[in-house]
């Protein structure tokens, strides 16, 4: 619809700043990468497990804006975002748990049940996080159509369909 898409390039403009501010604001603090040292990694998946609500927000933005207009190249694009997003998190996630038995080793005894709490929640965050981004990812490619397109413009409407009685024709 074209009364809706300054309003979604706002929204996409949003919808990215929503997902890139977050995760730079976390990650470039972590520079320089140390991906040899298995404490570094765990750290980082840990602490950017913190800032994964407010970057999905904004994908889901994006996803419902796309749709809204009735973008299928956009809506596209950002489930493929969201695929490669979830791609890399399992990932991430993965050499997190096991990370976590090379670094637990390195932890005084009276702070391994805090380590591990703090393990589980950061686990639980990503698991919850790769499901959001996956569901995100098969809305982008097979999601549902919240067109704001009038219904007159999409199909032809029977005349007596345009009375608001039922059954009652508008001849």
């Amino acid at each position: 619809m074209e009364t809706a898409k300054p309003l979604a390039r706002a929204g996409y403009l949003l919808a990215a700043a929503l997902v890139i501010i977050p995760i730079a604001d976390s990650a470039l603090p972590l520079l320089p990468l140390q991906l040899t040292d298995a404490r570094w990694r765990w750290g980082v998946v840990g602490q950017l497990s913190n800032v994964t609500l407010v970057p999905l927000l904004g994908l889901l933005l994006a996803v419902a804006l796309a749709a809204l207009t009735d973008s299928r190249r956009i809506r596209r694009v950002i489930g493929a975002i969201c695929g490669i997003f979830a791609l890399i998190l399992a990932v991430m996630t993965v050499f997190f748990v096991i990370d976590y038995f090379h670094v637990r080793t390195l932890v005084k005894p009276q702070l391994e049940h805090n380590m591990a709490i703090a393990s589980s929640v950061a686990f639980v965050k990503n698991l919850l996080s790769i499901i959001t981004l996956s569901l995100l990812c098969r809305a982008g490619f097979s999601g549902p159509t919240l067109s704001a397109v009038p219904s007159q413009s999409r199909s032809p409407v029977s005349p007596a369909s345009r009375s608001p009685l039922v059954g009652v024709s508008s001849k």
